[in-house]
């Protein structure tokens, strides 16, 4: 047994290639039969951010969370919800101007022993009247020293 092998006994076998010879390679344009120019390149265009359902639930619920951040931070919520100018406690009343009178004798009459123009200040105050003047026949709150009405 002397035999080699890709021999038989008397004959040698030519050892072939199982495929084809390959064929190099054609260029695109020496396929399609077009001439050969540069390409330039055309911008692309973004396509806009697709969501899934979970993510819209994350924006809204991100989006739902900083605007609470941002109105507590600003301070709209706070403790004292009453008043800002401290009116709570004190005590008023309703005066009905006479004719002849005018805002600076109703406070000497209402607060007979605290300054005159302090107590101009809080009759307009209380009253949505600003720099006019009071007529005869107006109601007005007044505060009320000491708890009594100086009338």
């Amino acid at each position: 047994m002397d035999q080699k092998i890709g021999e038989q006994k008397g004959t040698d076998m030519a050892l072939a290639a199982p495929f084809p010879a390959a064929h190099p390679r054609q260029s695109r344009t020496a396929r399609t039969g077009r001439t050969s120019t540069p390409r330039t390149r055309t911008p692309r265009t973004r396509t806009p951010i697709r969501l899934t359902r979970r993510g819209r639930l994350v924006l809204g619920v991100g989006s739902v969370l900083v605007l609470l951040l941002v109105i507590l931070v600003s301070g709209v919520f706070r403790a004292d919800a009453g008043s800002s100018s401290g009116d709570q406690g004190v005590a008023t009343s309703v005066v009905v101007v006479q004719p002849g009178e005018n805002l600076w004798q109703i406070a000497q009459q209402v607060a007979p022993g605290a300054d005159p123009r302090e107590t101009v200040l809080r009759i307009r105050e209380l009253n949505p009247i600003g720099d006019a003047a009071v007529r005869p026949g107006q109601a007005i709150v007044v505060p009320m020293a000491g708890g009594a009405d100086a009338r």
